[in-house]
């Protein structure tokens, strides 16, 4: 019934909005990772303005409050430098270093072990090929984000301060390995990919993980996908395989709404407690409207049910709540960071994002005050800050 209850509510949405107009001047990818120096500027040895290396950089502070555990903390908590550089007509490189903290966790197996620990991972590293300026193909080699998602680890790129569970347990975030797109016309795009798996640098077995991706928009202001990832997971097993289909929709009726959401069926072979298949479903939805160029609110409802314990650990149903007032500073180009991925959202150069998320679950895994028991409900408050240069 719940998942019913969800797939009618994408599909209503669907219909609801396939036939908004276009933004006006919004563009239908986001700017290219390339810097274009001023006019006027002369490069040594003579070199193409246009492909001048281009750094761009964010920083994360956040405050937390956990209700439950009355534990609250200021925290730096990621700052990341992207390098982009377009070496020919059919060329460019995109890296990504980011420095991040790792966050308290809100359940209670999590408890007691360190957190806070600081560490720098290689967040991307591409390689693109473009055989063609008038082709819509492009090949791209290295570490990158999935493309079947709308949910960024990228906290300039996201609607809110914290991530839902669909992101957390339900789909990967990462790839690393060889993707294939191909934009075959206006209103059609697909990616194919070959990869380690989920979220893993170096394979941690002998096989590898597929995936395919279609991406439909009937304007600019509507994008509906739909996909499948396919491959072995599991450390040294290349047997039990794990089967995931997404959805994703994104839309932006007028200049200063856009909702959106992902939803998620997935499978792994031998994961369930009694060794069958272990199936999972989550969805997430959210809507954000801007009150002019200062103001904005997102509101985010999120649903996991790992029915057989295979995502999170416990067989159980989780739901969240997020309310996400906003204040928007300044804005401008910061290099690769410039729009809210397929809006016309210009992103600003400073914003304060409050999150009020109250999260249940039908077991009691979350944190409480007394370390040796759990409870079914979690509310907590995190102000974060988020300055793009």
């Amino acid at each position: 019934m719940r998942l019913r209850t969800c797939i009618a509510f994408v599909f209503a949405t669907v219909l609801l909005f396939t036939g908004a107009h276009p933004v006006v001047g919004q563009s239908e990818k986001p700017a290219p990772p390339q810097g274009v120096p001023s006019p006027g500027i002369q490069l040594p040895f003579g070199d193409d303005p246009t492909r001048a290396l281009s750094i761009s950089a964010f920083g994360v502070l956040s405050y937390t409050f956990d209700t439950n555990t009355s534990r609250n903390s200021f925290s730096p908590d990621t700052l990341a430098v992207a390098f982009s550089k377009v070496l020919s007509d059919h060329f460019a490189v995109f890296a990504q270093l980011t420095t991040s903290r790792e966050a308290p966790s809100p359940f209670l197996a999590d408890q007691g072990q360190s957190v806070g620990g600081v560490e720098t991972t290689i967040d991307n590293l591409q390689i693109s090929w473009v055989p063609s300026a008038r082709s819509g193909l492009d090949v791209t080699f290295g570490k990158f984000d999935s493309p079947l998602a709308i949910e960024r680890d990228d906290a300039p790129l996201n609607f809110q301060a914290t991530n839902s569970f669909t992101f957390q347990f339900a789909r990967p975030v990462k790839f690393a390995g060889l993707q294939i797109h191909e934009a075959f016309s206006p209103q059609f795009e697909g990616w194919a990919i070959v990869a380690n798996g989920w979220d893993v640098d170096t394979d941690n077995n002998k096989g590898k993980t597929g995936a395919l991706y279609g991406l439909w928009s009937p304007s600019l202001a509507a994008h509906i996908g739909l996909g499948v990832i396919y491959g072995p997971e599991k450390d040294d097993n290349n047997a039990d395989k794990r089967t995931t289909g997404i959805m994703t929709l994104l839309f932006q009726p007028g200049p200063e709404w856009v909702f959106g959401g992902e939803l998620v069926a997935g499978s792994e072979q031998h994961s369930a407690a009694d060794g069958r298949t272990a199936a999972w479903y989550a969805a997430m939805v959210f809507g954000h409207h801007r009150f002019g160029d200062d103001l904005g609110l997102t509101v985010r409802l999120d649903y996991l049910d790992d029915r057989d314990g295979s995502r999170t650990g416990q067989r159980q149903v989780l739901r969240s709540v997020t309310v996400s007032p906003q204040y928007l500073f300044g804005g401008g180009f910061f290099g690769v960071f410039r729009y809210l991925d397929r809006t016309s959202l210009r992103l600003p150069g400073l914003q304060f994002r409050l999150d009020l998320r109250y999260d249940r679950s039908t077991e009691a895994v979350f944190a409480s005050g007394n370390p040796e028991s759990g409870r079914r409900d979690h509310f907590s408050a995190t102000l974060q800050s988020v300055v793009l240069f």
